[in-house]
């Protein structure tokens, strides 16, 4: 019963995520290994509010994770609410945006692209 709803919960972190580019916990380490990287941990009931304006963000690499399906993230990471996006460098959380009462994210994407800016520029 248990690796049933396991299956289900996968299964429905695959729909919620409609094939974009998601991570997993055995992916995770290694796609932020290198450059900067933005994260959005989310769940499947709040998919209506993930955030639309990650193909507009520059110079870095977006993914997504199922909270539903990446508990120990979702602990690691301290996820509290949804969606909440992290930015990364290097492998290292630099940034973190939390979603607000509404289930909702109070930025847009230039001031996730000026935090990326800023890391990149760092290295200079």
């Amino acid at each position: 019963m248990k690796k049933l709803l396991l299956f289900l919960c996968f299964i429905f972190c695959y729909v919620f995520l409609n094939g974009q580019t998601k991570l997993t916990e055995s992916t995770f380490k290694k796609a932020i290994a290198k450059g900067v990287v933005v994260v959005e941990f989310n769940a499947p009931f709040n998919s209506k509010n993930s955030f639309k304006e990650h193909t507009k963000l520059d110079h870095c690499n977006f993914y997504r994770v199922c909270v539903v399906g990446s508990p120990d993230l979702k602990k690691k990471y301290r996820i509290t609410s949804y969606p909440t996006l992290i930015v990364f460098k290097s492998g290292y959380a630099e940034k973190k945006y939390k979603g607000n009462i509404m289930l909702e994210l109070d930025i847009n994407y230039q001031e996730v692209q000026e935090k990326v800016d800023e890391l990149l520029m760092n290295k200079f």
